[in-house]
């Protein structure tokens, strides 16, 4: 790399974040967000994506790992900005049935003998076998030690286990009524601590660096069981209550609350859903702990440092992305799905085609230069605070009285709903967002997001599996590569 790429490597975050930021704006409709197009693609390439396994954008966004249960594969993209024919860099063929079955290994690979030019290749590292496999997820990979535990709500068993002395240890805890999805991207291993992210509140438990060469067992080519293996015991972990909501939220609409947690490093920052009468907001959270002289944890109290409302006419969901770079102030994740309040089982046919991508910022109003809320004018302002806020419902922003009265025939019911709210309690402060737009052929509803890297701008994606059965074997292993950053 020369200095200029190293240059735009070192500065894609901050870059990336002043492009959402500059191009966002206070939407009081999902329709109305302003839209973010490539700078460079979508362009399609054939790199074998899988329908069954898994995809990873590497954080950078350069490289890309595809394993369909048969084949683990590195494809190179080229550098951001300058997209390239996809290169494959290395790749493993595993014999027929390896992952089939009750019985199956849990395999550790890293890549070696990397060349940027040249071919590269995975090593070894071990493999662990576990009885009804099946049902076992991975939680975290940190250094040289994994951590899987079961993928179920109430599992009080998991596995760490340690690549480097081919050891593992079964730990069981005492079932505390802690309830979180059973999904990987909710667990976090920082500092020798595993931290849960649940539905309403926060669980840190402490796992000694030697906690595995003390009480671990030699991995040998005997299954493991998780519900017959000796187990050990960690010490209790702390539970931390979400901070009560102080603004008027619908308790019918809840569910599981964590949408997107940001980076493994601390102070921890993630978002949890606040489902309001007619639209979704946001809570974020901040969580830091420290360590005594004698090494045990002590928490910090959770805080909440911002909240946002999402426009309205939509629901929002989390479409969490691992690929990415840290961010300053937590911007590193921000992606949402969004599906229309309308959807029913009549009419998700044509729903979906009507579901978007939204990467969307916590900057308040003033915190950076607002645009007008009008599609087809987003003026910016001269100086911060010069738009002013509608003063019924305080979600748009416009540039004039002539923006404002064009834009009140679309705007009407959405500031009518958001003002009975607001007479009903505080509510949250609009959020900025922008809308992803996937140019070329193919309609929304075809389109997977594999990965968006923050730290870069490039963004990946792939056709679904599971419908439209024609499209998918016409396209099957197409990938588009999307370069928002000039």
């Amino acid at each position: 790399m020369d200095t200029r790429q190293l240059f735009r490597a070192a500065m894609g975050p901050y870059r990336f974040r002043s492009l959402i930021e500059a191009t966002g704006s206070f939407a009081g409709h999902a329709a109305d967000a302003p839209a973010l197009k490539p700078a460079h693609g979508p362009i399609g390439h054939q790199v074998g994506v899988p329908q069954t396994g898994a995809s990873y954008l590497v954080p950078g966004g350069r490289f890309f790992l595809t394993f369909d249960c048969n084949v683990l594969a590195l494809w190179d993209f080229g550098l951001v900005g300058s997209v390239s024919q996809p290169r494959r860099m290395a790749h493993l063929d595993f014999p027929p049935g390896t992952f089939i079955g009750f019985e199956a290994g849990l395999k550790a690979f890293e890549i070696s003998s990397f060349s940027e030019t040249g071919k590269s290749s995975f090593r070894h590292l071990g493999e662990l076998l576990l009885d009804k496999a099946r049902g076992v997820r991975q939680v975290v990979v940190h250094g040289d030690r994994a951590i899987f535990d079961r993928a179920i709500f109430e599992s009080t068993e998991f596995v760490i286990w340690d690549f480097v002395s081919s050891m593992y240890v079964v730990v069981k805890r005492v079932y505390d009524g802690f309830t979180s999805s059973p999904l990987e991207l909710e667990k976090i291993y920082i500092h020798n601590a595993l931290i849960e992210l649940g539905e309403k509140s926060l669980r840190i438990t402490d796992v000694p660096p030697d906690f595995v060469l003390n009480f671990g067992k030699p991995v040998t080519s005997t299954p493991v069981s998780l519900d017959t293996a000796e187990q050990q015991s960690l010490p209790t972990p702390q539970v931390l209550q979400y901070p009560p909501p102080d603004d008027i939220v619908d308790e019918s609409r809840c569910f599981s609350g964590v949408i997107n947690r940001h980076q493994a490093q601390l102070p921890l920052l993630f978002d949890i859903h606040r489902p309001y009468r007619s639209y979704t907001g946001i809570a974020r959270l901040s969580f830091n702990f420290t360590r005594t002289p004698l090494g045990e944890i002590v928490p910090s109290p959770l805080t909440c440092i911002a909240k946002r409302a999402f426009p309205a006419g939509c629901m929002f969901g989390g479409s969490d992305m691992i690929g990415s770079l840290h961010v300053p102030d937590g911007f590193s994740k921000p992606v949402m799905r969004s599906i229309p309040m309308t959807l029913t089982l009549d009419n998700m046919a044509e729903s979906e085609s009507d579901a978007h991508e939204f990467i969307y910022s916590t900057a308040g109003a003033g915190e950076t230069l607002n645009r007008c809320s009008l599609p087809g004018c987003r003026k910016e302002e001269v100086a911060k605070g010069t738009h002013k806020f509608c003063s019924g419902c305080r979600l748009v922003c416009y540039c004039s009285a002539k923006c404002q009265k064009r834009h009140w025939k679309p705007h009407k019911e959405v500031c009518k709903e958001q003002s009975q709210c607001i007479a009903s309690g505080v509510v949250a402060p609009p959020m900025r967002i922008v809308k992803l737009v996937h140019p070329g052929p193919f309609p929304n509803s075809l389109l997977s997001n594999l990965g968006i890297c923050a730290g870069s701008g490039r963004m990946v994606t792939s056709l679904l599996t599971g419908s439209y059965a024609e499209a998918q074997r016409r396209f099957n292993g197409v990938v588009l590569i999307s370069d928002f950053l000039a």
